[in-house]
């Protein structure tokens, strides 16, 4: 079966969730600002304003100018919301399961965190084992496959006497892969795919392990190096405690969740008739016309069970419902039954996700239904926005003058390429300096000890970067001349970096056409902020909008 990305990465559409009520629930609850039903209340306020505090590093001021423009903030997503419904906008035929898949996403997101990992605990030994993954780093070859299928094939290739590096070879298209055995290079915990990083961690060098499911298909690990810090003290796990517990119980939810949705699609069983009759009309110039997520199979009767599972079944009726309100560009590139199969995995666990939910009343709860009618409300004030923007146009003439006007905006800024060579440790990243004054070559010496798998791809070379960001290089940035290799530099904990100058490229001002592009964006802000503030102050006197000033300066915020 293909488990393919969009299992794990987006079947369904992604709406970031408010907690903030757009009602009024209590009577003794006071409003700042109210169009049409929809206010903001002082709780709202607060906590917009709280959670925008913690967000600039509590850089800001309670005065009236920054609560004003929290308020703004807060209460213009609904008088966006409420100009969409004047036109009409919620009733059009592409935004027409807007609601439904908001609901959906809110519901499969609170049956995980109220159902599903409601009673994950974090015990001591994963709070060690997380803080001996933050002190350590992998180093891993890979071979990846689509299919399952395929990654059986491979490894039984393996245990017939193939090489890893044979194979690696055989399945890559990228150069690096081929010429290096699938090597990924040294990582650390978060870097890589979570069930690719649990088996990397859990076994020990020259150990193969797989397949293993990721997010992208299947993967054959090979692990082939492991450094860790050889200084772990009990000190340092007592005070990293507090973000440990916060990290180790983030990934073992994160595991838990892959585990329940991998156990999950292996009890799956479809139909294959009514797949090979969905591919066809998927396939068919009909339902092309017709719009993929409408289309239905009519010689089907709506209670015919079309796909088993562990918890039960999906018939065609909840097949329907869910193939409607998944987005379009998850089904727009089925071309195959095995990705079909996919797809229908998928549809058949948000439902039962979602049925699962409504057993324990979570559709019900006033929290969730706020959630669901907050999200809407955004994803409505932005599809207002997207049409103001597509609205605006300029003259060539326009450009030009915004151009002449700012000039200091059109600075290439100094720029300086750089190669780079990472380790985790100062004793290392000190031997391969004097080994570099050698005279040894950085590319060479990058291959070679190199803890960064990004760098191992492109040889360490970075992009051009702004002299500016380089701040981290402290006294060294004054001596980059083209050559010049730095003395290692601490980054962070237990990375160490080495750098040499390749290029350096001195500021200069920008030609109309090299900053043309710019200037477009600038001046297309510029004309979308005042289209914006123009129709929010004619749907404002339309609706005769609500704002308590008075109040909002009376309020008392406590941080």
């Amino acid at each position: 079966m293909n488990f393919s990305r969009f299992l794990f990465s987006g079947i369904f559409s992604c709406f970031l969730l408010s907690q903030c009520s757009s009602f009024i629930n209590e009577e003794s609850e006071m409003v700042l600002a109210e169009i049409d039903g929809y206010a903001v209340s002082e709780t709202h306020f607060l906590t917009s304003f709280k959670e925008l505090y913690y967000k600039t590093g509590q850089s800001i001021t309670p005065n009236l100018s920054t609560r004003k423009a929290v308020l703004d903030s807060e209460f213009n997503t609904y008088v966006l919301a409420v100009h969409a419904m004047d036109i009409g906008l919620d009733k059009q035929e592409e935004l027409a399961f807007l609601k439904p898949r908001i609901k959906a996403r809110v519901l499969t997101d609170e049956f995980k965190r109220q159902l599903l990992l409601n009673e994950l605990e974090v015990n001591e030994s994963d709070l060690r084992e997380y803080f001996v993954r933050f002190n350590t780093k992998v180093r891993a070859s890979h071979l990846y496959t689509e299919t399952l299928k395929e990654s059986e094939l491979l490894l039984a290739r393996l245990e017939n006497g193939e090489s890893f590096e044979e194979l690696a070879e055989e399945v890559f298209g990228t150069p690096y892969l081929q010429e290096n055995g699938g090597d990924v290079g040294f990582f650390s915990t978060d870097d890589m795919d979570i069930s690719f990083e649990e088996a990397a961690f859990t076994n020990p060098p020259g150990s193969i392990v797989g397949p293993i499911q990721t997010a992208q298909g299947f993967s054959i690990i090979k692990i082939t190096d492991r450094v860790q810090n050889p200084i772990l003290t009990e000190a340092n796990f007592q005070r990293q405690l507090p973000e440990l517990r916060q990290y180790a119980r983030k990934k073992l939810e994160e595991l838990h969740e892959r585990k329940h949705l991998e156990d999950f699609m292996k009890s799956v069983s479809i139909n294959q008739v009514f797949m090979a009759d969905l591919l066809k009309e998927i396939k068919g110039q009909q339902g092309i016309e017709q719009g993929i997520e409408l289309i239905t199979l009519q010689d089907w009767k709506r209670n015919t069970p079309i796909l088993r599972h562990q918890y039960g079944l999906l018939t065609l009726e909840d097949w329907t419902s869910e193939w409607q309100i998944t987005p379009v560009e998850y089904l727009e590139g089925i071309s195959s039954e095995d990705h079909l199969e996919s797809v229908l995995s998928g549809i058949a666990y948000r439902s039962y996700m979602n049925k699962k939910s409504h057993d324990a009343g979570i559709p019900s709860q006033p929290g969730v239904q706020e959630s669901i009618q907050q999200t809407y409300l955004n994803a409505l004030a932005r599809e207002v926005e997207s049409q103001i923007e597509k609205s605006i146009e300029f003259s060539p003439a326009e450009l030009y003058t915004t151009f002449e006007a700012n000039p200091d905006r059109y600075i290439q800024q100094k720029q300086v390429l750089l190669q780079r060579i990472v380790v985790s440790s100062l004793g290392k990243a000190q031997q391969i300096y004097t080994s570099l004054q050698q005279g040894k070559g950085f590319t060479e010496m990058v291959k070679q000890y190199t803890e960064s798998n990004e760098d191992l791809m492109v040889d360490g070379v970075m992009n051009y970067l702004q002299w500016a960001s380089l701040g981290h290089l402290g006294q060294e940035l004054q001596r980059l001349v083209p050559d010049y290799i730095t003395h290692p530099i601490a980054y962070q904990a237990n990375e160490y970096h080495i750098y040499k100058c390749l290029d350096l490229v001195e500021a200069r001002p920008l030609r109309f056409e090299e900053a043309k592009e710019k200037v477009e964006k600038i001046l297309l802000q510029e004309k979308f902020r005042e289209a914006r503030a123009e129709l929010i102050a004619q749907v404002k006197k339309k609706h005769h909008a609500f704002i308590d000033l008075e109040l909002l300066e009376k309020i008392s915020i406590e941080i």
